[in-house]
């Protein structure tokens, strides 16, 4: 029989030690009686302890002996051989996407998963490498190319579910690369294979380990809060989706900021999606929640990450934007169309620090820019001259519109492809901005950026110099600008994905931001030098964040809600006077301008993150031999020299596996433990014994005495 440890077997050196204490004499110390007739027992004692006498039978021995050989062959560590089916290079994949949380294998998919895996690692040869990737989001090494079966074991159990949808051709990719470092590489993929199928190839044969059986979910595919026109009441839209083949019936709960608004049934057919809206949702609540529960007979869902997401309810706040402008008809009827927005307007020769330009949430500059410029979000069209927004270089004639970003925010829903602009200021992209419509040699035709804090966008022309007014995508434009500009300083209005970036901006004065995650952990963050902006990347969890900016002081006048004086009113036209004219709308009137304080920069904003993924929350198993298929032929033994990923080392055939033989032989350890205890303790055992048996007799006794009838 091999052993992985030979010199363990030095351990045999005991068992002539062992076999020594039985010869050894006792010691004992020397008495004069004056007859030895009594002590006849005591003479036999003393010849029995002779010294290197002929040993005698004992039990005791026997045992000691053979817990002493018992005890040198484990630690020799015996094997068995057998021929192994993993690849020396053995690179394993566990999906740890959300779909792998469900339970319909308990107590969960993932934890099933990783049991598998590590039976299967018994069929690696002997010493065999073994990486271990983690298929979430993005794949993630956790263990590379270590022969220490402990460390791989330790890095396959602490793997945890990420409440986000999962990129097997990532993982796939990655695995590919390490497993084609040598000839005999092999992917061991641990999966419930649901999803689409991956576009991608992996150079190493791959062995699927799948896991999960049914398809019952239910999932919460869309949460929205939406104020009325009349900025009255607010309403929360749902969307649920019922993944089973199935119908379902659920229970929806909507809760505002801890307490139960509204409770509805619903009956979901069928693979289908009901949409439920809730209206007159009260106007104190800050976060709204929806649960789904489960009241069908056949059982709840078995995917509880998306049967709870979260919304930040927008707050009731008129923004109030400032026109300056000599006349623009078309900006003026895109502006005054912003819901939940006042329009103020100003001839240029008229703004100056009279107008108060901090008391208004924007500033557009219509072909004109102030000698200083406010600290406050802008919109500038067609500037003049060269400025902190951005070098004017010169001018050009009927610029043409570069290829477009489909992932810009700025543009979504906005079609230019047939849009022509007579002329356009030629500008330098300024560092802090990002280019959102591309013009000719690389100068841009708009871009947008946190320009020292301060939210800011460039158009280089004017709207009534194009055909874009008369087109659908300029209002669109307008509406998306705006929402940029006078929501950049706080969260995301959107729900976020898991996993994915989010661009917080810091407050002008502030240090950096206190990000609290739904667990209650705190990440504090600053900005680099120069930067007005922090990425924060640990949306992990699914709930409510709150990002706090550190280094602020609430405002007293935010705070108190008072509102400014009316000697600071300026001097600008609402947009009431707008509407009129163009020339209305460039005019200077005694009307009264906004009073409300500016939002207080040292206020909290959240932002939520939620589980929107359809593919997630269809949690049916998918084909195991298709994801089989991806890899190269199965493995058996090495590929031969000058194979794609055969390597100088790979020519030797494959080692076998190793079947360790620890845990018998411990288990014949303890019982020979056992067996000589109790033979040493025989006579305490067997008095133990007797005592038992008589007080059981003894009541037997009782028992019956009471059960005699009594004699009269």
């Amino acid at each position: 029989m091999p052993f992985v440890a030979p010199l363990g077997l030095l351990g045999l050196l005991f068992l002539p030690l062992v076999v020594a204490f039985y010869l050894l004499k006792l010691r004992r110390d020397e008495t004069v009686v004056p007859s030895t007739l009594l002590w006849q027992r005591l003479v036999e004692d003393v010849e029995a302890n002779a010294p290197w006498q002929r040993l005698r039978r004992s039990l005791l021995l026997l045992l000691q002996l053979l817990l002493v050989l018992a005890l040198a062959v484990l630690a020799a560590r015996p094997f068995l051989e057998r021929p192994a089916t993993l690849g020396r290079d053995l690179v394993v994949v566990v999906d740890v996407s959300a779909s792998m949380a469900a339970t319909d294998v308990a107590p969960s998919r993932l934890a099933a998963a990783k049991d598998e895996v590590l039976a299967a690692l018994g069929d690696l040869p002997a010493e065999g490498r073994v990486s271990v990737i983690a298929a979430g989001r993005t794949a993630r090494v956790v263990a590379n190319g270590t022969t220490d079966m402990a460390r791989v074991r330790a890095a396959v159990s602490g793997l945890a579910v990420e409440p986000t949808a999962g990129d097997l051709g990532d993982a796939l990719r990655l695995a590919s690369a390490l497993a084609a470092r040598t000839g005999d590489g092999q992917v061991l993929l641990a999966t419930d294979a649901a999803g689409s199928l991956p576009a991608v190839r992996v150079d190493a044969p791959v062995r699927v380990l799948q896991v999960g059986r049914e398809r019952r979910n239910q999932a919460i595919a869309a949460l929205a809060v939406r104020t009325s026109p009349s900025a009255v009441s607010r309403s929360v839209f749902v969307s649920v989706t019922n993944a089973d083949l199935q119908p379902a019936r659920v229970r929806l709960q909507l809760i505002g900021d801890g307490r139960l608004l509204e409770a509805r049934d619903l009956y979901l057919d069928p693979v289908a999606r009901a949409d439920v809206s809730i209206d007159d949702v009260p106007r104190d609540v800050a976060v709204v929640e929806v649960r789904l529960s489960g009241i069908d007979p056949a059982g709840p869902d078995q995917l509880a990450l998306d049967d709870r997401a979260w919304a930040v309810v927008p707050a009731d706040r008129l923004h109030r934007i400032l026109l300056v402008t000599a006349g623009d008809p078309y900006l003026e009827a895109a502006l005054l169309r912003l819901p939940d927005a006042e329009l103020y307007g100003i001839k240029p020769a008229d703004y100056g620090a009279a107008t108060h330009p901090e008391l208004f949430d924007l500033v557009v500059f219509d072909a004109t820019l102030p000698a200083t410029l406010p600290d406050r979000p802008i919109l500038a069209i067609a500037p003049p001259r060269s400025s902190a927004l951005g070098e004017v270089v010169g001018s050009l004639e009927a610029p043409g519109i570069g290829t477009l970003d489909p992932r810009e925010p700025l543009l979504r829903f906005v079609d230019l492809s047939t849009v022509h602009v007579l002329a356009a200021q030629q500008l330098v992209l300024p560092a802090w901005a990002r280019t959102v419509i591309p013009g000719p040699a690389g100068a841009p035709l708009l871009y947008s950026g946190q320009r020292g804090g301060s939210p800011t966008a460039v158009l280089a022309f004017e709207p009534r110099r194009s055909d874009l007014p008369l087109q659908v995508a300029f209002p669109i434009l307008v509406s998306n600008l705006a929402g940029e500009l006078l929501g950049a300083s706080a969260a995301p209005t959107s729900a976020v994905r898991p996993g994915a970036p989010v661009s917080l901006a810091v407050p002008q004065g502030a240090t950096g931001l206190r990000v609290t995650k739904p667990d209650g952990s705190t990440v504090e963050l600053g900005p680099a030098t120069g930067s007005h902006v922090v990425i924060f990347g640990g949306t992990d969890q699914l709930g409510v964040y709150t990002a706090l900016p550190l280094g602020l002081a609430p405002s007293p006048a935010a705070s108190s809600g008072a509102s400014a004086s009316p000697s600071a009113s300026p001097s600008a036209s609402p947009s009431a006077s707008l509407g009129e004219s163009a020339a209305a709308s460039a005019s200077t009137s005694a009307t009264a301008g906004p009073t409300a304080p500016p939002v207080d920069p040292a206020a909290p904003v959240r932002f939520a993150v939620d589980l929107f993924d359809a593919a997630e929350s269809n949690i049916a198993p998918g084909d195991a031999a298709r994801l089989a298929a991806l890899g190269t032929s199965a493995a058996g033994s090495p590929r031969p020299v000058g194979s794609a990923a055969a390597g100088p080392a790979d020519v030797t055939p494959r080692p076998p596996a190793r079947d360790e033989l620890w845990g018998p032989l411990l288990l014949v350890v303890l019982l020979l433990l056992l067996v000589e205890w109790a033979v040493y303790e025989r006579d305490a055992l067997i008095r133990l014994r007797r005592r038992l048996s008589a007080a059981l007799a003894g009541r037997g006794l009782r028992l019956a005495l009471r059960r005699r009838p009594r004699e009269g």
